[in-house]
């Protein structure tokens, strides 16, 4: 049996969001997301 992998975007509060967009957006470039 194989597990596909999980990533998840942590944040601590809304306004985390400006800086983890580029996180985001990197993972949904690479197929991650």
């Amino acid at each position: 049996m194989s597990a596909t992998p999980r990533v998840g975007i942590v944040m601590g509060s809304d306004s985390d969001w400006p800086v983890m967009e580029a996180a985001a957006q990197a993972c949904a470039e690479l197929g991650v997301a």
